[in-house]
């Protein structure tokens, strides 16, 4: 994906830049348009970075005074090609660092806007039939929004016969709404409903003939009425063609392969995509619809049905054909071969197969299943999916055995058209995944900031190193050590593990914006190096509801993650203070450590008032606890702290770091490296202990 800068201005801004809202969320392609970018930090002398092509000329605002200075800036943006349906990244920059992320689409069709959402107007005024907004003729998009638990309601009008298509664009655009989208005619019967339409994630899609000419009612609203913040849609009406299915659903780097979209068929070229992309998008050609994902691959593809043994590495692209089929693969495969098993179909978002694996020796014995395990204690609750994911089997081929037949079912029994998947297999029983759970940081001059990255381990529990592959001179690389071992009520055989990089800039740094590549590396037993490239969240956009794991209806936030990004990074101005963490004293006990530590400040202005407390974290250490938290009475800059770890704090190096807010600023410490060691069981005693847990 193609990035361009447009520099608009020079100016130095006190702040880092935020943006909260774009307006207009889209337009119709072709025209010149004003784009107003609402946000925190964001007047003049910022730097537009997108992937639209287009060029950006500032405007004068057109809102001015004290409270609005530095939270609009408007521009005129000039498609400079032909641009294709989509969505595009929008991105600002300033002396003060880069901005966040918000997605910006880009359509076939005029643009409206509700009246509801028009700045002044009045809420729920569009609620009811009674009192619907009526919309011009169709084809069009019209911008609204869901301002908490509330309806919208439009009318429009139709002919006997008529065929629209009526849909929401949301989530695929960075809204935290989850929509619902029903038809409705003149007497409030229901025609048509959808919510999570095929392809479509989260959104909704509705294909109408109407019985009869009149006025019918389109209603939007939220499938759990609840308020977001980022709450805006896109509600598309016309007679277009979309895709109805995706087959198969990837392909592999560097060829061009054939592609069912239902009624179209068409031709992907993967000969020249980017070489970390995991993903792209395919259309129908000349369709006002948004594209749909299309995985892409590295191993030999193979497209159902198969005849004879399939050689590995390879990747099966299958179609359970009806409800209740069960899809059987043979594998060429030698006795003591490792073999991995991984399946894609419901994370890419264009399947709905809840796929289970099941692998079986020439003489019908099953070897291992994935897809249907017993949950562990707590992971997930019981109202929620079975299968948090993509299943995944590992194992090791048994003496004699030449041959194995793997099995390709759904969980519920289920088939059709929906119900494609690819089946990768290797011969490796190990993988890693690995993601930065930061979107992406600004580093200041002088000062630090922690970067959490998560590793899912499959197949192995070693510790691993996260590392920076490529940092520019004078950013000091520490922390980013991941515990060995599986952490407690973690998921059995895909143990993750949680590090923290801490990004240090030297005293006057200042670097252009950089990508930055994060790498996980583990060296297993045998002296094998993994290595694995980090995959980034693009966009984070908080989704209001409940959050904590095991809840009934968890929410998670929206996420980019096929704009390919791993960790956009760029320095800033220097902090008002900085915060160093030391270890003081170090107690042996009977259960564990007794550990003191001494935080201090060093703020640039003497007089700033400083906080009492601040926090520390010991990354993935388990059973640990933060005490006597105390600030030097005759010195406010500074204080000590205790951590105690217990027997079932594991045996390991944990990187330990301290962070403390300064008014708006979040303030991290370099991190200091601390060994636990095992504690010597008393034999006794841990006799008595298993008793009386018992």
């Amino acid at each position: 994906m193609k990035w361009t800068l447009f520099l608009l201005a020079a100016a130095t801004l006190s702040a880092q830049p935020v943006i909260t809202d774009l307006q207009p969320r889209g337009v119709q392609k072709g025209a010149p348009f004003k784009l107003t970018i609402a946000g925190k930090n964001i007047g003049e002398g910022a730097q537009v970075w997108s992937t639209l092509p287009a060029t950006f000329t500032a405007l004068t605002p057109e809102t001015t005074g004290p409270m609005s200075e530095g939270r609009y800036a408007t521009f005129l943006v000039e498609p400079t090609a032909e641009v294709s349906p989509g969505v595009y990244p929008i991105r600002l920059q300033t002396p003060d660092g880069i901005s966040n992320i918000q997605l910006f689409a880009v359509g076939t069709f005029p643009e409206y806007t509700e009246d509801e959402s028009r700045p002044g107007s009045l809420p729920n005024s569009n609620d009811t039939i009674e009192t619907a907004q009526q919309l011009p003729q169709a084809p069009l998009t019209v911008n609204g929004t869901l301002r908490g638990p509330e309806r919208d309601v439009f009318r429009i009008s139709a002919k006997a016969g008529e065929r629209e298509v009526i849909e929401i664009e949301a989530r695929r655009c960075g809204s935290a709404i989850d929509p619902v989208l029903e038809i409705l005619d003149s007497s409030g019967k229901t025609l048509a409903q959808s919510e999570d339409a095929a392809l479509l994630g989260l959104d909704a899609r509705a294909d109408v003939t109407f019985p009869k000419a009149g006025y019918y009612y389109v209603v939007v609203h939220d499938a759990r009425f609840s308020a977001q913040t980022a709450n805006f849609y896109r509600l598309k009406i016309g007679p277009y063609a979309y895709a109805t299915e995706v087959y198969p659903l990837g392909g592999r780097r560097g060829e061009v392969v054939q592609v069912s979209l239902g009624k179209e068929k068409i031709s992907v070229d993967l000969r020249n995509v980017d070489a970390r992309a995991r993903r792209t998008w395919v259309n129908v050609p000349g369709s006002a619809a948004l594209p749909v994902p299309f995985a892409i691959g590295d191993d030999p593809e193979i497209l159902a049905p198969v005849s004879g043994p399939v050689q590995l590495p390879a990747t099966i692209n299958g179609r359970l054909a009806k409800p209740g089929a069960v899809d059987r693969y043979t594998l060429a495969v030698s006795p003591g071969d490792p073999v991995f098993l991984r399946m894609q179909a419901i994370e890419l978002g264009t399947s709905k197969l809840m796929a289970v694996i099941s692998a079986f020796d020439e003489k019908g014995k099953r070897l291992g299943r994935s897809g249907d395990e017993p949950l562990a204690e707590d992971f997930y609750n019981v109202n929620q999916s079975r299968t948090a994911g993509d299943p995944i089997l590992r194992l090791k081929v048994p003496e004699g055995v030449h041959a194995l037949t793997v099995t390709v079912e759904d969980l519920a029994l289920r088939g059709g058209p929906e119900y494609a998947y690819r089946l990768n297999a290797k011969k490796q029983t190990w993988d890693m995944k690995v993601t930065v759970n930061s979107p992406y940081v600004n580093i200041p001059a002088g000062g630090s900031v922690a970067v959490p990255v998560t590793v899912q381990r499959l197949g192995f529990d070693n510790a691993a190193t996260v590392r920076i592959a490529n940092a520019p001179k004078g950013l000091r690389v520490e922390g980013g050590y991941i515990v060995a071992g599986v952490p407690v009520k973690e998921r059995p055989g895909n143990p993750s593990g949680r590090g923290v990089l801490i990004l240090t800039a030297e005293d006057g740094t200042k670097f252009d914006p950089v990508e930055l590549n994060v790498e996980a590396v583990v060296k297993l037993p045998d002296g094998t190096e993994i290595v694995r490239r980090a995959d980034g969240l693009g966009m984070l956009v908080a989704v209001s509801g409940a959050t904590q794991q095991g809840s009934v209806d968890r929410q998670r936030p929206v996420t980019a993650p096929w704009l390919n990004l791993a960790l956009p990074s760029a320095s800033t101005k220097a902090p008002s203070a900085t915060l160093e963490v030391a270890m003081l004293d170090r107690k042996r006990m009977a259960e564990g450590d007794q550990i003191t530590f001494r935080w201090r400040w060093h703020p640039k202005d003497a007089n700033v008032m400083l906080p009492k407390t601040i926090t520390s974290e010991m990354v993935g250490a388990g059973d640990v606890r933060m005490i006597d938290l105390k600030q030097d009475a005759k010195d406010r800059t500074t204080g000590t702290f205790v951590i105690t770890t217990t027997k079932l704090t594991l045996p390991s190096r944990y990187d330990l770091y301290v962070s403390g807010k300064l008014q708006d600023e979040e303030i991290v410490s370099r991190p200091i490296t601390i060994q636990v060691e095992e504690v010597k069981s008393d034999a006794k005693n841990d006799t008595a202990e298993a008793a009386a847990v018992r």
